[in-house]
């Protein structure tokens, strides 16, 4: 049997042909995501157990694509109805079960069809959660990593300027066993 990461399960929707960018950190970002999270807070009143910021623009000085990833933990995913309603009509669009079974996705573009955000909603306690929140803690703690990361990007990059699913295909070897590492580390930290 073929050992799934959470990372494959990213990837298998992901497989639109596309051109992407990586820009510069910027502290824009951070400010992006409180915007972000102060909505989230009104929308999910009562049910936003905690709203973090994840991905490659919540981490110091490494290149990333454009676009603010947030983890957003829920008591349950599928008791969400008012709120997806209220996302949809802030112009969210959003997918169940977009990185994993049990999930939600809400992404938001812009006028170019740019994807500006994407709000990973998970149920407390779940696997994919706790990976959101390994991994991201971990290259921010470890900034000789995160250089490592940012220069396999920016090489991917290059080899597959238009071509978004050809550039993550690329990355996942490298974030499976960032997974495990980040996991172990994430361990040791919190017993």
């Amino acid at each position: 049997m073929k050992e799934e990461h959470f990372f494959d399960e990213i990837t298998e929707h992901k497989k639109k042909k596309r051109p992407y960018s990586l820009v510069s950190y910027t502290t824009d970002w951070n400010d992006k995501f409180e915007e972000i999270k102060k909505t989230l807070e009104e929308v999910f009143r009562g049910k936003a157990m905690k709203i973090v910021h994840v991905g490659s623009t919540a981490i110091p000085e490494i290149k990333a694509k454009p676009i603010v990833d947030i983890l957003l933990i829920v008591p349950d995913v599928q008791d969400l109805v008012e709120e997806k309603e209220k996302m949809v009509g802030l112009g969210y669009e959003y997918q169940d079960n977009y990185i994993q079974e049990g999930t939600t996705t809400f992404w938001k573009s812009e006028d170019n069809d740019q994807k500006t955000q994407n709000i990973h909603v998970c149920f407390e306690g779940s696997e994919e959660a706790r990976h959101f929140i390994e991994v991201t803690s971990y290259l921010k703690e470890h900034p000789e990593k995160a250089k490592e990361y940012e220069d396999l990007k920016i090489k991917l990059n290059e080899q597959h300027p238009n071509d978004y699913p050809a550039y993550r295909k690329g990355k996942n070897g490298y974030l499976k066993e960032l997974e495990v590492i980040a996991k172990e580390w994430w361990k040791a930290k919190t017993n």
